[in-house]
């Protein structure tokens, strides 16, 4: 196979893909360069295999085009060329041109895929034929599209229809990433890319590298293909949020101090953030795959694929809690009274007419070091009878990830600022406080530590799976089955989470000692006695700088966390204990089979099966208990946290055992060589994620002598430090997500390359989960205490069906519905210049949501969106290409709210990214691009009768690529 400057090849086996003739010469007249292959011996059956050469954006685009019109089911591919092309550094940037497909960027990176206006956890991704491991300290089912680069992947298939062949987990669609191989690389050949990104919230120029090299031996039987990535990448994410929101208080307008007579109501964020992400990211990927073609039947393969990312990271926030929203500080308080929203207040420590100390912006941040690995391998073995084909698999992934180290602290401004105030209008949160604040603490004015809010706990988790599987492909002549394909499948998967906590301890502190005896807590740490550096030691020699309109803020004060990192290493020993208790695992045994047949009648086919699954799960999580008796003696001393605040731990394993049927039919009519009709139904299931499963819960109860002290203290929380019980928690009872879907499209193929499509498609989906913040009742053991700093009261807590206030869970939704159509159409002039276009429409409804057999709420499908659209339009010619592609998402539907009886909603969202390239010569081609070129922002707000309640946005940046890539 030979390679060109700027293509890549793809092999279509003849026999199964060229049926009609008519086709097969228009699909090679579209694409243009053919090379059979045949195998000498007559006793044999005939190997012979198309080798189509893809040459830019016209012919890859046109092979993409082949791939589907040629498919038994609803399916998009993109192949290799056109995964290369700039600005694509990872599949999912690849994807965003696919008709239907949604992307989401995490540092200027394509970082999750979203399929048909459906959430990113709907879609289902495989390597391979196999899910990947990614364990970035939570374990999730998610992949990380940002481990792999484009030039280690040849193909990607999005199913949006189902086969029974397939892997179920895709209620959304199915992406299946298929790697090169050495046996389709001619010898020696490979790709080199090296270039410098830039971008303009860190204002820095940073290196990365990807390069794949294939061999193969003479006789062409043995092949072997490395690659491998390299990528430094400092990241600057910038957010303002609402962190907390519900309905505790209404306040009314207020001028000057003054309640405004017949003044309008609204509540207000009981919390706000501004927050600068800084991030240091190590990556690297290794691919290593190996071929030994046997003889003509036996072919024997081995992958492995090994990521690793290493990552320092540093918070900046400046919180904005609701601890002065009384009369003593107000001078005014702005109201929307349509959104019965508080869009700002203004604060004034002389207001109440003495002088008083602010708490508020408090100062947070913190420091995380950490490293997350990803190991795949897999081996295969395949064999080609006379009428039949087999192939067995078997492999193993795992990932475990998570910080070493991890501290973060807060301080108060106290003296330091006289004034500040937040708005909410205009979409963004404002905020303003004493322009003297900086000035002050640098001089050792105000800045007191908050010490309940140091402390060093953090989360790791490692996942693993084992899989082996059988699959047979049967080729019959027995009327209209052609083709019959069955296999079995088992997968052994296990998630563990778990938490830490790092202590700094005085350095002739005897850890040994404390570990014989009653071990070693937070009362030992250097928070808590006396350890905290004074801010004045600590803080950044100026504010932040460079910073986006998200930050709207006068100034933004912050802490060196370097600086602190270094005092806390010079003046005391770390000490770090894996917490025994903190955790959660979750087990997952899943066998499937499946049987399906490829059928074929005139001017019709497809396929039809069933596939048969049943998952036992096992989660066990140890769940806390905690009392909060008392918190400060007689004297105004913080009590220990062994005294007045005991905990208990409680052991949950649960075991579920459920089996599904899924069957599928597709259907495809050949109505001419132009036009096509196909028709789809299948029942598909996802699972709920690992989190939601197996989370830990926590139930918190507060006695009445607690909170009595707790609200005579400025941060006092009126829900969470009421008397009685708060708590939060996973829901090990969540069911697999179900869909029954149908799907039809018609699809019409003119050109070079050209085509067009209109489809429409629902899904009826029972069981996807809501997040809740909800009242709920719960069941634990009587305890009972005697407060000894509290005259010996005694406190019972505990019993059957006690009220938990405000508690996080989450639920299963039934009766969704998700409706819409899409339209798609890309076109070729004869100049150079030609376009892609897409558009998807999707109409969920509003179904119920459910906790232990009740409704509790009604909410659309979470992460659902009304509609999102793709254009990208392009020249190229022999030597120069460009791109320009703009891509646009409508409103999408996130958590919901049961305060408010509302979901939190994401604004419309649009991007344009612009890449260009020129063929230096056969084999180098210089590039240059430019991601979000139209620096565009993220806009959260809550509810959807309006746009003015504030919840979130965000900025990740403009960033700009330029490099060389050489292909030999």
């Amino acid at each position: 196979m030979k390679a060109n400057k700027v293509g890549a090849s793809v092999k279509v086996p003849f026999s199964t893909t060229f049926k009609k003739s008519v086709i097969c010469t228009a699909i090679l007249c579209s694409i243009g360069v053919v090379h059979a292959e045949e195998v000498e011996s007559s006793e044999k059956k005939t190997d012979q295999v198309e080798v189509i050469e893809v040459r830019g954006i016209r012919a890859s685009s046109a092979a993409n085009l082949a791939i589907k019109r040629l498919s038994n089911s609803t399916i998009e591919a993109i192949t290799a060329e056109d995964i290369g092309k700039f600005p694509d550094k990872n599949i999912a940037d690849s994807l965003q041109r696919v008709p239907g497909v949604v992307i989401e960027r995490s540092g200027g990176e394509g970082a999750t895929v979203s399929i048909r206006g459906l959430s990113s956890d709907f879609t289902f991704t495989q390597l391979n034929g196999n899910f990947i491991a990614s364990s970035p300290g939570s374990p999730s089912r998610s992949f990380s599209y940002s481990l792999l680069p484009s030039t280690m992947i040849e193909m990607v298939e999005v199913y949006k229809s189902s086969e029974a062949r397939l892997d179920e987990g895709g209620i959304g669609g199915s992406v299946l990433l298929h790697t090169r191989k050495p046996l389709n690389m001619e010898k020696n050949s490979g790709v080199l890319n090296v270039e410098s990104t830039y971008a303009d919230v860190t204002d820095k120029h940073e290196p990365q590298f990807s390069g794949i090299y294939s061999w193969k031996n003479d006789a062409e039987d043995i092949g072997l293909l490395v690659g491998y990535t390299r990528q430094d990448r400092t990241n600057r994410a910038q957010n303002a949020r609402i962190n907390i929101i519900n309905q505790n208080f209404l306040y009314q307008e207020r001028k000057n101090n003054q309640v405004v007579e017949g003044g309008a109501e609204g509540y207000a964020a009981q919390s706000m953030v501004q927050e600068v992400l800084e991030e240091d990211r190590e990556r690297e990927g290794i691919q290593v795959t190996a071929q030994w073609q046997m003889n003509e039947k036996w072919l024997l393969g081995f992958n492995y694929f090994g990521f690793k990312l290493g990552q320092d990271s540093v918070l900046h926030q400046l919180e904005y809690p609701e601890w002065h929203n009384k009369d003593s500080y107000w001078t005014n308080v702005r109201v929307d009274a349509d959104a019965q929203w508080v869009t700002g207040i203004d604060y004034s420590n002389g207001a109440g007419g003495a002088e008083q100390l602010f708490d508020v912006p408090r100062i947070n941040g913190e420091y995380v070091r950490e490293e997350s690995t990803s190991d795949t391998f897999d081996f295969s073995v395949e064999y080609e009878g006379d009428d039949y084909t087999a192939k067995f698999i078997f492999g193993r992934t795992e990932a475990e990830g998570g910080p070493s180290q991890k501290y973060r602290a807060a301080y108060y401004p106290k003296e330091a600022s006289t004034f500040y105030g937040y708005d909410l209008t205009g979409q963004q949160l404002t905020t303003y406080m004493d322009p003297e604040m900086f000035n002050n603490l640098q001089a050792g004015i105000g800045g007191d530590p908050d010490v309940g809010a140091t402390d060093s706990s953090f989360v790791t988790g490692t996942q693993e799976e084992d899989y082996a599987q059988l699959d047979v492909e049967y080729t019959l002549d027995y009327k209209m089955i052609e083709t019959l394909h069955f296999g079995v499948k088992y997968r052994q998967g296990k998630i563990h989470r778990d938490t830490r906590n790092t202590f700094y301890l005085d350095k002739d502190f005897d850890v040994a000692a404390a570990e014989a005896g009653n071990g070693i807590t937070l009362d030992d740490d250097y928070s808590r006695n006396g350890g905290i550096p004074l801010i004045v030691d600590v803080l950044a020699d100026k504010p932040l700088e460079n910073l986006s309109d998200v930050i709207n803020t006068n100034l933004f004060p912050a802490v060196d966390w370097h600086k602190y990192e270094e005092i806390l290493n010079s003046n005391f020993q770390r000490y770090t204990r894996k917490e025994p208790n903190f955790i959660y695992e979750v087990e997952e045994d899943i066998l499937s089979a499946y049987i399906q047949a490829d059928y074929k009648y005139n001017d019709l086919r497809g396929n039809f099966g069933l596939r048969f699954v049943e998952t036992e799960t096992t989660s066990s999580a140890t769940d806390k208990v905690v009392y909060r008796l008392d918190y400060k003696d007689a004297d105004g001393n913080e009590i220990s946290q062994d005294q007045g605040r005991p905990e208990e731990f409680i052991l949950n394993d649960k075991v579920n055992k459920q089996t599904h049927v899924l069957p599928s039919f597709n259907i495809v009519w050949d109505i001419n060589d132009s036009w096509v009709m196909r028709g789809a139904a299948a029942k598909v299931i996802s699972r709920p994620a690992y989190q939601d499963l197996g989370d830990f819960q926590t139930l918190t109860y507060t006695s009445s002598e607690y909170s009595a002290d707790r609200s005579l203290e400025t941060a006092f929380d009126p829900i969470y430090d009421a008397e009685g019980w708060v708590g939060s928690g996973g829901n090990s009872s969540l069911k697999p997500l179900e869909s029954t879907q149908f799907d039809l499209s018609l699809e019409y193929y003119y050109g070079e390359g050209s085509g067009a499509s209109i489809a429409v498609f629902k899904k009826d989906v029972d069981n996807f989960v809501v997040p809740l913040i909800l009242d709920v009742t719960r069941s634990v053991p009587v305890r009972e205490f005697i407060i000894e700093t509290a005259g010996n009261q005694t406190v019972s807590a505990g019993g059957e069906n006690f009220l938990v206030r405000n508690y996080r869970t989450n639920a299963n939704g039934t009766n969704a519905e998700s409706t819409g159509i899409e339209v798609s159409w890309q076109h070729f002039f004869e100049n150079g210049f030609g376009f892609y276009a897409n558009y998807t429409y999707n109409d969920t409804n509003q179904a119920n949501v459910e906790l232990d057999g009740n409704k509790v709420g009604e909410s659309p499908l979470i992460g659902s969106s009304d509609y999102q659209m793709n254009f990208s339009a392009f020249y190229e010619d022999d030597l120069f290409s460009v791109r320009a592609s703009y891509n646009r998402k409508g409103p999408s539907v996130g958590a919901y709210v049961s305060s408010w009886e509302t979901n939190f909603y994401n604004d419309t969202y649009d991007q344009i990214d612009v890449n260009a390239s020129y063929n230096f010569s056969e084999n180098l081609v210089f590039s240059a691009s430019v991601v979000n070129l139209t620096e565009s922002e993220t806009y959260r707000h809550l509810g959807n009768d309006t746009k003015n309640r504030f919840i979130a946005n965000g900025y990740g940046g403009r960033r700009f690529y330029a490099g060389a890539t050489y292909r030999f």
